[in-house]
């Protein structure tokens, strides 16, 4: 008939008040249980809501949320394989996780890494962080239950890791060594190892520049692999007719 109680649960939103080195409980009644400050709260409500505050905030205290895994109770909708997200997605992703997190932007910047890991899962618009159902599904996340969010979080590290050291060890055993390309320092050309990603899509998918970025991540990577395996098996091609044509003029 009145409906049943929601209690109180601490938001990702709420990791900067809870995560500071001294906790203002005043804050953190406020934001997390909504607390106000007025004459009859003072009265008949402070100890029961501080003490309820102080309890949820020392429990979640005490949790190590670099040990938090995924489960399947998470709000949000995760992708099935990190490589899955667009590529437009995946670049942006790598630079917000390679730049770190500022303590100060903690909630922000996991709110923001979830939400370019899991727009396309959980809309049906195209990638845009510069959208406003991007901003508003950022907005969405922080209101999250933040050991979930940790969770997801720690997810979304970890598959990263994992596809990084799985395409560096694919693109390890095609590479094709070439000394004058080094004594060349040709090196150089892989900070635009993006844009050349880029382009060979346009160009062997037959699509506009815009429309390449939005392509899956996985699908742009394996055409590189393709291209690369290819150009490692012509090179392997060379290494053995050079070899025949030695050997037949010994002989």
């Amino acid at each position: 008939m009145f409906g049943k109680k929601v209690l109180p649960v601490i938001k990702l939103r709420h990791l900067g008040v809870i995560g500071a080195e001294k906790v203002d409980y005043a804050q953190a009644m406020e934001d997390i249980i909504g607390y106000k400050n007025n004459w009859f709260s003072k009265k008949y409500r402070f100890i029961t809501k501080f003490r309820q505050t102080f309890e949820l905030v020392e429990a979640i205290r005490k949790v190590d949320v670099s040990n938090i895994q995924w489960t399947e109770d998470c709000p949000i909708d995760k992708p099935a394989n990190i490589d899955f997200i667009s590529f437009q997605a995946m670049m942006e992703l790598q630079a917000l996780l390679d730049g770190g997190l500022e303590e100060d932007k903690l909630s922000d910047n996991i709110s923001k890494t979830i939400a370019i890991s899991c727009f396309e899962s959980n809309l049906e618009d195209s990638y845009s962080s510069d959208s406003f159902e991007f901003k508003a599904f950022q907005e969405y996340i922080l209101d999250m239950p933040l050991v979930e969010m940790f969770g997801l979080y720690n997810w979304i590290v970890e598959s990263i890791n994992e596809s990084a050291k799985i395409w560096s060890e694919r693109f390890l055993s095609v590479e094709v060594l070439d000394p004058d390309y080094e004594q060349a320092n040709g090196s150089r050309m892989s900070q635009f190892s993006v844009i050349l990603s880029i382009k060979s899509i346009c160009k062997e998918f037959n699509i506009p520049f815009k429309d390449a970025w939005l392509l899956s991540y996985n699908l742009v990577q394996t055409n590189s692999y393709s291209n690369a395996t290819a150009g490692k098996i012509q090179d392997d091609m060379r290494i053995l007719k050079e070899a025949k044509m030695k050997q037949s003029r010994q002989n």
